[in-house]
């Protein structure tokens, strides 16, 4: 296929090729030269003379593009193709056809998420830099795909001088808050370095070349320094034979400003603009000795300042960084910072196998490092294979968070799996409890759907929407399932305090009887679990309000017994209610009545003073003398009231008791609690439940015990735990 073309640019596309195979085709074979040809010509034909955003041709620009990943990063074939074709329609025949065969079918892959990178949403990048950072980490699928990414941004910063000042101010102000942060991530210094040069220059043009001007003049005025401190080492350095180059290190214009303007100082104020570096030329057996011989000439020549003395060699940091670095006094009482290593301690260094990144302590990345060391690794070595870079495996890079836009660009990050409530929620809590759908990438989706990185999501709410017990099972955030959880706990207790006012006002009506009388007789009729379930079944109507009236003036029904007082009875064994209280009650010496059974509304246990009341139906009921009923039915039936007391306790015997228990609510509590009661106390818990309010609880617990001893002894144990402020009996058994 002959490429289309003006022959007044035929020069120019010979140059392009020219270097195209210098950089791109010295490690190829002749098959996949040929690929490569085919690449240019398509390139060339479907691209044209269409210009790219800087003014450039997208021609020019994609060939420099793919002669940075093949020169700088040392990635192969399928690289330099997929940059090649980047912008161009994959639709088109001759694309099909090349991209069609087995060894490029990568390349198809990689610039579709070049393109969604391309695509993102970018306005709100200074406030999300980070997560951005770590977005378009997750989003490629391929490593490449960063890597050709960068080197897009690269070449075009390179030539932005043609656009007007607003854009390159847009695109720097981009550069600066994404791709250099990028680059430094992973390792690649070098281009980190031009990135930030370039951006600091184009987006604060006035600030570049007052500091790069000042720079300029401290390198002319060390210059005769430099010399006069570096000549003495040469005559040393190479007496022992050593092998080295030293270089004179100035400080870029970006690392100055970056420092001016972090430690709030001035340009005169910096102190480290430049360094001496001394780069040895040994092998391995002899690198560390090597350095320590320069050590010894450089500290034999000049004072040392012991305190700034840094060894990396003996132990490398932990990102990998090896060099030996000491600060002198030279010529003039001059302090210098002189740093020595080896040339492959260096390359290292400078290339990005030390992790750069993490050595200046930037953030995030951390977790990620396994992969990006794999990264540097393959990228230190330019035979390394595309294979070997789309092999590796990135699931530590993508970790466990995925970054979802608002409608209005900001970026949130959420963990891997999170649903579109969890997205609700996260933006803020009246959203997520109002949450009912969303549109994302401008689709309806309900609250249940599963969200991924670089999802575009808009909330739709309704006003009629409230939380309820299923939405827990629906997200996955730790946020989301303590804001629905509190939701909840707050509509049980406002429909309880609902309740609650219902029955105060129909307790109004009835005189003779207190509230907590009313409530035990009516949780008792009910069998209700407390009166937080009475409150609530009253606030919506699974009780009638006109229940309560009749129900707590209810007396137990009354048997034909002549008004004398009983004759002495002995409670025969073997009917009571609970099998473990047999032979406990004596009622005065004999009588033909048998039977009895512990009285609900009080739960006496073994200790309590106790009194019998003869019933029609059930026998004779045991009452503690403290009953809240007690003195009711003794004085309106004294005839039916008998004298009590316990027996002997059989071996093995108990009670049900139940306690009420309130405090500062607080980590762990609950357990705390139990295991106090199961493991130190040896009791058995039947069951325990607490209910949290404003930093405070309330619970119930109902405990087999011995005796009224055996209780009192709970109660003092539960009231030296810490956080619990009140533990009493309750009367009713609930």
């Amino acid at each position: 296929m002959e490429p289309l073309i003006n022959p007044t640019d035929k020069q120019l596309v010979l140059s392009k090729y020219k270097k195209l195979l210098n950089t791109a085709g010295n490690n190829l074979t002749g098959d996949d030269r040929a690929f490569l040809k085919k690449a240019f010509v398509i390139s060339l034909n479907e691209y044209g003379h269409q210009l790219y955003i800087n003014k450039e041709s997208w021609f020019s620009h994609s060939v420099d593009v793919a002669c940075i990943i093949s020169k700088n990063m040392g990635m192969g074939l399928t690289s330099v193709i997929s940059a090649l074709l980047a912008n161009v329609s994959r639709e088109s025949p001759s694309v099909k056809e090349l991209l069609g065969n087995d060894k490029l079918k990568d390349c198809n892959t990689i610039i579709e998420n070049l393109h969604k990178i391309s695509n993102l949403r970018t306005e709100k990048l200074p406030q999300n830099s980070e997560n951005f950072v770590s977005l378009i980490l997750s989003l490629s699928k391929d490593v490449r795909v960063v890597l050709i990414k960068l080197a897009d941004r690269l070449q075009y910063m390179r030539s932005i001088e043609f656009l007007d000042s607003q854009e390159q101010k847009a695109i720097s102000t981009e550069t600066a808050n994404l791709y250099a942060p990028l680059a430094h991530r992973l390792g690649l210094y070098r281009i980190h370095s031009e990135l930030e040069e370039l951006s600091l220059n184009f987006s604060k043009p006035e600030i570049y070349s007052d500091i790069a001007g000042k720079l300029k003049e401290v390198e002319f005025q060390n210059r005769d320094f430099v010399n006069q401190f570096i000549e003495p080492l040469k005559n040393e350095l190479s007496r022992l034979n050593l092998n080295y180059t030293i270089k004179n290190r100035i400080k870029s214009v970006s690392s100055v400003y970056s420092k001016i303007k972090k430690q709030e100082i001035d340009f005169d104020e910096v102190y480290d603009l430049f360094a001496i570096r001394i780069i040895l030329e040994s092998d391995i057996k002899s690198e560390k000795a090597d350095c320590w011989k320069a050590y010894s000439v450089v500290t034999n020549l000049y004072k040392p300042e012991p305190s700034r003395m840094r060894d990396w060699i003996t132990v490398p940091r932990p990102n990998g960084y090896e060099s030996l670095h000491i600060t002198v006094l030279g010529p003039a009482q001059r302090w210098v910072e002189v740093q020595i290593r080896t040339k492959r301690m260096d390359e290292e260094a400078e290339l990005g196998n030390a992790a750069h990144w993490r050595y200046k302590g930037q953030k995030g990345g951390v977790e990620n490092s396994e992969w990006l060391n794999n990264i540097r690794r393959i990228l230190e070595n330019p035979q390394s294979s595309d294979e070997a870079l789309a092999n590796e495996d990135k699931s530590a890079a993508s970790g466990n968070m995925i970054y979802v836009f608002t409608p209005e660009g900001d970026l949130k990050n959420l963990k891997a799996g999170s649903t579109v409530l969890d997205f609700a929620f996260e933006v803020h809590t009246n959203i997520g409890s109002k949450c009912s759908g969303a549109k994302v990438n401008g689709k309806n989706v309900p609250i249940r759907y599963i969200l991924k990185s670089g999802d575009i999501v808009e909330i739709i709410t309704s006003k009629n929407q409230n939380p309820n017990v299923d939405w827990l099972s629906w997200v996955i955030s730790s946020r989301a399932k303590n804001k629905i959880r509190r939701y909840l706990k707050e509509a049980e207790f406002q429909q309880a305090e609902t309740g609650k006012d219902i029955f105060k006002r129909k307790l109004s009506q009835i005189k003779n009887i207190t509230q907590d009388e009313a409530i035990n007789k009516l949780v008792s009729h009910f069998k209700l679990s407390g009166p937080l379930d009475l409150f609530q079944r009253l606030a919506d109507n699974r009780i009638e309000a006109k229940q309560i009236k009749e129900i707590v003036t209810a007396v137990p029904k009354e048997i034909e017994i002549k008004q004398e007082t009983p004759k002495s009875v002995k409670i025969a064994q073997g009917n009571a209610s609970n099998k473990t209280s047999e032979n406990l009650i004596v009622v005065n010496e004999s009588s033909e009545i048998e039977g009895y059974k512990l009285a609900r509304c009080c739960n006496p246990v073994m200790g309590d003073e106790i009194f019998g009341f003869i019933t029609v139906s059930d026998g004779i009921k045991i009452h503690r003398l403290s009953c809240p009923n007690a003195s009711r039915m003794r004085s309106r039936y004294p005839y039916r009231s008998m004298d009590a007391k316990w027996s002997t306790q059989v071996e093995g015997s108990f009670f049900i008791a139940t306690v009420k228990i309130s405090g500062f609510d607080q980590l762990g509590i609950l357990n705390t609690i139990t295991t106090m009661i199961s493991s130190e106390l040896k009791m058995d818990v039947r069951s325990i439940s607490l209910d949290s309010k404003a930093g405070k609880f309330d619970g119930i617990v109902k405990v087999s015990i011995r005796d009224k001893k055996h209780l009192d002894f709970l109660i003092k144990k539960l009231l030296s735990i810490k956080g619990v402020i009140k533990a009493s009996r309750l009367s009713t058994s609930l």
